[in-house]
């Protein structure tokens, strides 16, 4: 963004730190060529196209990555298989990491499913089930959202598949940009990003909004409700 010629944001994902979803608009070829189509203003240039939320793929993958918590990889790779021969994949697994898992939903549901976001909830998962990961790494429910810094040991398994995949934390010295300017390097607590003070912690005058773990204002003491019906009875008490 540019006001007056002078560049705002030096750099986006510092500056805008939500994750974008749409990196593919979805042409309606068919309502486009019908102009008495009503379905998202067709015959218009720019319909848009359904998008699946939800399908079989990924009821399969999902019970795969269910298999491989429990311990069942062969079965976690006949799921997986189901989804490779409809997709008329020629090499099958014989067995599967959660690497194997979360490289098949990369390419089944590319640009179905909220990436940052599933890649948490298996982070979390992985630390629920005490499985390793493809690197042998294991997690624990007590830190694996818990930790800072942008060494490539530890963190949660979110962070490990950025040190290992992207080019965030590839280099020693990050990404520069510029001479003598850093950019691009996630740090372990970027699991959550911090929780705006003005927009929601420093508004709520009857309560106590947490938080999240290595930004300023963090206190392990505030409260985390982790039912819905503990956040009812409490807001009954103010």
């Amino acid at each position: 963004m540019r006001e007056a010629g002078k560049l705002l944001a030096q750099d986006s994902i510092r500056d805008w730190f939500d994750f974008p979803h749409y990196k593919i608009y979805y042409h309606d070829v068919v309502a486009e060529a019908n102009p008495a189509a009503n379905d998202f203003q067709g015959a218009t240039a720019g319909s848009s196209a359904h998008m699946y939320i939800y399908r079989l793929a990924e009821t399969y993958l999902l019970r795969a990555e269910a298999r491989f918590y429990q311990g069942n990889v062969s079965g976690a790779a006949q799921d997986v298989n189901v989804v490779r021969a409809r997709a008329k994949a020629s090499q099958m697994y014989s067995t599967v990491t959660i690497g194997d898992i979360c490289a098949e939903r990369g390419r089944e549901l590319y640009m179905e499913e909220w990436r940052n976001v599933e890649l948490k909830r298996i982070s979390h998962c992985l630390a629920m089930s005490g499985k390793p990961d493809e690197w042998g790494h294991t997690y624990s429910l007590t830190n694996w959202d818990k930790q800072s810094g942008t060494d490539a040991a530890g963190g949660s398994y979110w962070y490990q598949r950025i040190v290992h995949y992207t080019l965030y934390n590839k280099y020693p010295a990050g990404i520069s940009l510029k001479p003598g300017v850093k950019f691009y390097t996630m740090d372990k607590r970027n699991n959550y990003w911090p929780i705006p003070f003005r927009l929601a912690i420093e508004p709520n005058i009857k309560g106590q909004v947490s938080q999240n773990f290595g930004y300023d204002g963090y206190n392990a003491g505030v409260k985390v409700w982790d039912k819905w019906q503990d956040a009812v009875e409490d807001e009954s008490k103010i």
